[in-house]
């Protein structure tokens, strides 16, 4: 007896190696946040067939190796930790999907093998795959100063690197990439939590929390902005982890004059929507409907303005408790462009509103006219006489212009009540 005991001791190391064997690895540190899993998986190759991670009864966790590719339908079982190595990710191609969808009692973990903000790249989704979803899901440290191959942003204005925690689109794809991301928390990016490009779709997004993350929160073209909801957190001040971002706004890019015709609304965040943030000297253009909530922010760009061409319009109507705010990244007087109401929409209106500090230069081609290069907080119509806008403006405060507060060209239709003008070098003028 006492030497099958014996024989039996000497076995348990090798059925101990032959479990984590069976789980693709070693005993690895920490908890069921990433660290001490009872084993950890390798992903080291693409990919290429359906395939479910899942932490099972041996609580294993994964360890990703380098950019994989997945080009078919990955997803991530409730409850399952992926651990990062550095500068490593997961690029959905065009063919792939990633479906991770947790529960709030188990939720997945994306994070790095090390704690360190910008430790790995990142989700980059490049597919249009409704199956693309990340439901209570916790993405930390992604974010690398090394970007995805290619993603570098060209746009109106100007373009950028486009590094983030989580990538949709690109900008050398043009066609849709579409990902819905619901009770998920991007945390401590080393650069942007969520970018997204102008192809891009967020449908259902809802309920997430941007925190401590270097850079801004999300940055997004104007092609997409209104898929932000009020009910997301992108200042970092959650009740349970408060961790404000490096940049607490959210960064809106131009999109193409083609791709801005969606009817859309400006939801108020707490946050400030900063348009055109990092790309100086930039007319955001707007073909479509366009409606800004009460309470909004909206702070723009060195030389930046926003301009409602002719088949967009422009709703901005604040309340006397929630007024918008239209007024520079810095408030000093002639900081940014200002607003250009190209279109001849009967529904134009900007209605207990603040637009302040702008006038730094004419919008293109407001120089055909007796009256010189038109610089203004707000102008109506444009030069030559080609363009017929119009707009009422209602119990807003016009101010610190250097050149006019208001400028209306002879085409124009313009209407006001209960406006303020302070500290324009000339607060109204109408072409003659």
């Amino acid at each position: 007896m006492a030497q099958h005991l014996l024989r039996f001791s000497r076995l348990l190391p090798v059925l101990a190696a032959s479990v984590l064997a069976a789980c693709g690895g070693e005993d690895g540190p920490g908890d069921g946040d990433g660290d001490g899993d009872t084993c950890v998986r390798d992903i080291t190759e693409k990919q290429t067939a359906a395939t479910t991670w899942s932490a099972g009864d041996d609580n294993c966790a994964y360890s990703v190796k380098g950019v994989i590719e997945v080009s078919g339908a990955l997803t991530i079982a409730p409850g399952t930790v992926v651990r990062f190595g550095p500068d490593a990710g997961l690029l959905i191609t065009e063919t792939g999907s990633l479906n991770a969808a947790g529960t709030e009692a188990k939720p997945i973990t994306f994070t790095g093998t090390t704690q360190t903000p910008g430790f790995w790249k990142g989700l980059a989704f490049k597919s249009n795959n409704p199956a693309n979803v990340l439901e209570y899901v916790t993405v930390s440290y992604a974010g690398s100063e090394s970007p995805f191959c290619c993603d570098f942003f060209y746009g109106a204005g100007g373009g950028m690197d486009a590094r983030a925690a989580v990538l949709l689109g690109s900008n050398l794809r043009d066609a849709a990439s579409t990902v819905r991301i619901t009770h998920t928390t991007i945390e401590k990016s080393g650069t942007v939590g969520l970018f997204a490009f102008n192809k891009a779709r967020l449908p259902g997004f809802a309920q997430n929390v941007f925190r401590g993350n270097l850079g801004a929160p999300v940055s997004l073209t104007m092609s997409l902005v209104g898929a932000l909801d009020s009910a997301s957190i992108y200042s970092g001040n959650s009740a349970t982890n408060p961790a404000a971002n490096g940049d607490n706004t959210v960064h809106v890019l131009a999109a193409p004059t083609a791709d801005s015709g969606a009817t859309q609304t400006l939801r108020k965040l707490d946050v400030p929507y900063g348009i055109a943030t990092g790309i100086p000297d930039t007319t955001v253009s707007y073909t479509g409907a366009l409606t800004i909530d009460p309470g909004v922010r909206l702070q723009f760009e060195a030389s930046s303005g926003l301009r409602i061409e002719q088949d967009g319009s422009l709703v901005a109507r604040g309340t006397a408790a929630e007024r918008i705010v239209f007024t520079g990244k810095t408030e000093t007087s002639g900081y940014w462009k200002g607003i250009s109401i190209r279109s001849s929409s009967g529904s134009n209106v900007i209605a207990f509103a603040d637009v302040k500090y702008g006038g730094s230069d004419d919008f293109c081609c407001d120089y055909f006219t007796n009256t010189g290069d038109i610089v203004a907080n707000i102008s109506v119509g444009g030069g030559n006489g080609s363009n017929q806008g119009r707009l009422q403006l209602t119990d807003s405060v016009i101010s610190e212009s250097p050149a006019y507060g208001v400028f209306v060209f002879k085409a124009a239709t313009f209407s006001e009540s209960g406006n303020t003008y302070n500290s324009n070098s000339q607060n109204f003028a109408r072409e003659n």
